[in-house]
């Protein structure tokens, strides 16, 4: 049997023993809206997050033209005896209907569901009618790695998380893999475009920040250990909200000029904390960070080295972001004389 087939019906068993499969609603009819609870962990139940402000007027539009409320809302009843129901879909139609005075609203309403199962099947139902809602999506998956005991930040759990998913959010993994390492309170604030006036970051600019977030990690690692967890991420975050790398100019390019700068300054350089606690612009940490590299230049470097170490920093910088599957043949020659090289002078030296 092929790879690719058989990987598509191992797919499709998977898919099958999601927790929601099988389970059927018990039938569809009017509900007292007095009777529908907000599912706290629901993102969409957000009255302050963004995507509850960006539907609230097409609802209110489409009430108007079609009289009513078509899609009916998707519940579960509660298992406590109250009679009373979880919103699992649509608190932005019965939100509209409240507004209108409406007092019962169609529903399809299905037996008692636990957190696990109401996750599932409210991202099913998204994926279904809508594009990738990123701050939805991410959401739900930190609610559902809690609920799982499972980390998010790591790549083989969320893959595990996304198998029960549908494919219009599974074909996202990589972008899920870069959003994932964002602490969860901030997922409302990422997009996939971005927004500034709604305080919404893209999803590119997501990407560069993180660049920064890893060349910290990378070249500074005992400042990186100042902020655990997804507190670095956090801090950074903080630092594109406070105009740090605008400085009168634009973001994206501030973010580069910020990685730029973490590499070539000296490893947990004093300034690359002061530069993180938000004590300077991008442009000033940038010009220090060159004065600081000329200055140890013109002493000529630690004593003995020749210039040696600096020329080695500059090549592991570069080596960092190279992708060794676009080197031409050229840089491939290059690399190898390179290597053997090192390699001759560290032998003499060890013999």
């Amino acid at each position: 049997m092929p790879t690719d087939i058989k990987e598509a019906i191992d797919h499709i068993q998977t898919l099958t023993s999601s927790p929601i499969h099988g389970v059927k609603p018990i039938g569809e009819y009017p509900v007292d809206l007095g009777l529908l609870d907000t599912d706290p962990t629901n993102p969409g139940s957000d009255p302050n997050s963004n995507r509850y402000k960006r539907r609230e007027k097409p609802i209110s539009e489409s009430y108007d033209i079609l009289g009513g409320i078509i899609y009916p809302l998707v519940v579960s009843t509660k298992d406590d005896g109250s009679g009373r129901f979880w919103i699992v879909d649509g608190h932005g139609r019965r939100d509209e209907a409240s507004r209108r005075n409406q007092k019962k609203i169609n529903s399809i309403v299905f037996p008692p569901l636990d957190l696990e199962q109401r996750i599932i099947l409210r991202q099913v139902l998204n994926a279904a009618q809508e594009p990738f809602d990123t701050p939805l999506v991410l959401r739900d998956l930190h609610v559902l790695a809690h609920e799982r005991g499972l980390d998010i930040r790591n790549e083989v759990d969320l893959r595990a998380l996304l198998a029960d998913l549908p494919v219009n959010i599974r074909k996202h993994e990589d972008k899920l893999k870069v959003l994932a390492k964002w602490p969860a309170e901030v997922s409302d604030k990422i997009g996939i475009d971005d927004n500034e006036e709604k305080g919404i970051v893209g999803f590119d600019k997501i990407k560069e920040l993180n660049n920064v977030v890893n060349a910290i990690t990378k070249h500074h690692p005992n400042t990186a250990a100042q902020y655990p967890g997804p507190s670095l991420n956090r801090q950074v975050l903080q630092l594109y909200s406070a105009s740090v790398f605008r400085d009168g100019g634009r973001s994206q390019e501030g973010i580069r000029t910020a990685k730029a700068a973490l590499k070539k300054i000296e490893n947990d350089d004093p300034l690359v904390a002061k530069f993180l606690k938000g004590g300077m612009l991008v442009g000033e940490f940038a010009e220090a960070s060159e004065s600081r590299k000329k200055d140890k230049a013109e002493k000529g470097g630690e004593a003995g080295d020749s210039g040696l170490i600096d020329l080695c920093k500059k090549l592991n910088a570069v080596l960092t972001d190279v992708d060794a599957h676009n080197l031409s043949a050229a840089e491939r020659r290059t690399l190898k004389r390179t290597y053997e090289l090192i390699s001759q002078v560290l032998g003499e030296i060890e013999a």
